[in-house]
């Protein structure tokens, strides 16, 4: 049956000599391209995140660091959470500290998750709010307890991580305040070849006293997976009260775990500046370039000056819609 003109039928037709060239060519142009955009096993994730991450084809950027691409690709020795305590409300503050830890250089070799941490949500404002940054950034843990202070918020926290992630766990498990502002990747190089057990990491309270007595401040501490594993299957911990981060480091003790145990002093430290009312002293002193936490950023004033000295705008560019370099003569003096 021959076929109709308006079904045209090449079965029974010889090509012309001139398209067999072309068709070589586009099979070839395919192949080219197939090469290029999957390289890794037809993974296009990969290769879009990576272009997406450095502006250059070399492993280091024009500064000389690695580039994020490059540190993607470097194997994880140290896997961190960190948990920032906080309440429902404070949508100011979590903003911030969202856009001080997104400009942070990347830390090498390592995965910090750092988390905003906060009890049941009693308010409709904050259930609507709060659902909005959850779909938005999935940075939140929202814990089964009613708001508090000394009153079992920290228990519950580092009962509760454990339990989330025993699957894949965590080599260590952190806790911080609002007002503290952690610099990833010196925390990461200064737990990197640490004890994987048995580690209490923070900065040692009260300055100077005797080590039986001290524990460690709660601008933020770290502690090896077992003894979140520990305090999280300790349920008799739930009921006990008390100055909470002096409590904590009963609950190492009691757990016969207080052996590894590093104060970071000075390198962690509460903000000051040569306008504050008070003096230095074995906790508060000036800001270094060492630094691995600066606690009592309790204003937008001291949040700034801190993250000027950590050099969080060097990746400003100059645009004709702002001209900030203009105010810096009026800024920061410290």
């Amino acid at each position: 049956m021959e076929s109709s003109p308006s079904s045209p039928s090449f079965n029974n037709r010889a090509l012309p000599s001139r398209t067999i060239p072309v068709i070589i060519l586009s099979s070839l142009l395919l192949a080219v391209i197939y090469l290029v955009v999957f390289p890794n096993n037809l993974n296009l994730h990969d290769v879009v995140f990576a272009s997406s991450s450095c502006s250059n084809d070399d492993a280091t950027t024009s500064s000389g660091h690695l580039s994020d691409a490059a540190k993607q690709q470097q194997p994880v020795d140290v896997r961190i959470f960190l948990g920032v305590l906080t309440t429902p409300y404070a949508y100011e503050r979590r903003a911030l500290l969202r856009l001080a830890y997104s400009l942070q250089p990347r830390p090498t070799r390592a995965v910090i998750d750092v988390r905003f941490v906060f009890c049941d949500l009693e308010k409709e404002e904050d259930r609507v709010l709060v659902s909005m940054e959850i779909i938005a950034h999935g940075d939140i843990l929202i814990l089964n307890c009613t708001e508090n202070m000394d009153e079992g918020k920290t228990y519950d926290y580092f009962a509760a991580v454990p339990k989330l992630f025993s699957d894949e766990p965590y080599d260590y498990v952190g806790k911080t305040d609002d007002d503290t502002h952690y610099r990833l990747a010196a925390l990461a190089d200064t737990l990197r070849d640490k004890p994987r057990e048995s580690l209490y990491h923070g900065f040692l309270n009260p300055c100077h006293a005797d080590r039986k007595t001290q524990y460690m401040s709660g601008m933020g501490y770290i502690v090896s997976w077992d003894i979140a594993a520990w305090i999280s299957a300790t349920e008799e911990l739930r009921h006990e009260r008390g100055f909470e981060d002096s409590l904590f480091g009963w609950w190492v003790r009691k757990a016969g775990k207080f052996k590894n145990v590093y104060g970071e002093e000075p390198r962690m430290y509460d903000y000051w500046d040569r306008e504050m009312a008070v003096e230095v002293n074995c906790f508060r002193h000036e800001l270094m370039a060492d630094t691995v936490a600066v606690h009592k950023l309790k204003d937008r004033l001291k949040w700034a000056r801190t993250l000027n000295f950590f050099n969080a705008t060097q990746g400003l560019r100059p645009s004709k819609m702002y001209d900030i370099n203009r105010l810096k003569s009026d800024m920061y003096h410290v």
